[in-house]
């Protein structure tokens, strides 16, 4: 081979051998996370114009990406040992995690989808809620009989208030002033005052195995779901005691607020009857009841009105229109959706 014509053949082998190899970074990752996947990749970077809802897969050990604006899985983000429970930060800017087989908290970055850090809360966790600053997570330890105060910015434990026994379902009123907590084994709810310290200050009877809460906006009246009781316990937070009852489905499992034709209704996931019911408030009475699928469980309202059931039997989220209370979609997840939450888009 002449020199001329030997440095053109090198050269030529030489370009195919850097595109070749260009190519093969392009698939195994991206110069904006080393070691990244092209489809890891994809999932970090979907548009999400309407938000996006993750449900805690307690069976698979991940949390499932829904778009809201396509009612499509589009990723999942592994997870610790049995995720109970997730939710968004008030700002958005991160989820986190409980774990029902560990004693610590998974935080996330809402962007990346990255782990940002763990929080030992000294044992297994249930149930999570912010205040509305966002400065203090609270989190139900059922095991312990207690509930942990997590300052959210510096990722550590605060304080561990003892309450009822086997605590599950934990929420703060919209003005930031008390913390509710469901405590199963003992059919009350412990109700705990959000000073600079945290501590019980009354308990109210409930209903058998009070599960989840839902508050008022103006924070006067919570609605107790009472797993074994098939009812809903509705508690008068200014007199701090129990003011009616109202007939569920079988095993109502979470509650949420809905808007149905301009009306606000508590919609209530049954997991026994595999239902959801939106009960009036005001008339204490059923409005309508929507099918969904096997061991409904979890149940999330977003800013377009739609509703998200997790069905934790047969492992899929039921998406319902909140102006016609139809089923639009069914998607699959993964195995034994639990807790769920919507994220707005960032």
């Amino acid at each position: 081979m002449r020199p001329k014509a030997y440095l053109a053949y090198r050269f030529s082998a030489l370009a195919t051998l850097l595109l070749v190899s260009a190519l093969a970074l392009s698939a195994c990752g991206t110069s904006d996370s080393p070691g990244e996947s092209a489809a890891q990749a994809s999932i970090r970077d979907q548009s999400n114009p309407q938000g996006r809802i993750l449900t805690a897969n307690q069976g698979a050990n991940s949390v499932t990406l829904i778009d809201v604006a396509t009612d499509t899985a589009y990723g999942t983000v592994s997870t610790g040992q049995q995720p109970h429970h997730v939710v968004g930060t008030p700002d958005g800017k991160e989820f986190w995690v409980t774990l029902y087989k560990e004693n610590r908290l998974q935080v996330f970055d809402t962007k990346t989808l990255k782990e940002v850090v763990s929080v030992d809360v000294g044992a297994s966790n249930d149930d999570i809620t912010f205040e509305p600053s966002g400065k203090r997570v609270f989190v139900s330890l059922g095991g312990a009989d207690a509930v942990a105060v997590v300052d959210t910015a510096g990722k550590k434990l605060l304080q561990t208030v003892k309450v009822g026994k086997t605590p599950h379902g934990i929420k703060v009123t919209p003005d930031g002033k008390l913390l509710l907590v469901t405590n199963t084994a003992d059919n009350t709810v412990s109700v705990l005052s959000l000073g600079d310290s945290v501590a019980v200050q009354g308990t109210v009877r409930t209903g058998n195995n009070p599960f989840e809460v839902a508050i008022s906006d103006d924070s006067a009246t919570a609605y107790i779901s009472n797993f074994l009781g098939d009812s809903i316990t509705v508690i008068d937070l200014k007199a701090s005691k129990a003011v009616g009852t109202i007939r569920a489905g079988k095993q109502p499992a979470m509650v949420a607020f809905s808007q149905s034709n301009g009306k606000q209704l508590i919609a209530v996931a049954n997991t026994g009857s595999s239902d959801l019911w939106l009960i009036d408030p005001a008339t204490k009475k059923l409005v309508t009841r929507v099918p969904v699928g096997a061991g409904a469980h979890g149940v999330v309202l977003t800013a377009s009105g739609k509703l998200y059931v997790t069905n934790s039997t047969d492992n899929t989220v039921s998406v319902i229109d909140g102006a016609t209370d139809k089923v639009l979609q069914t998607i699959a997840v993964a195995n034994n959706p639990n807790g769920l939450t919507f994220m707005p888009p960032q």
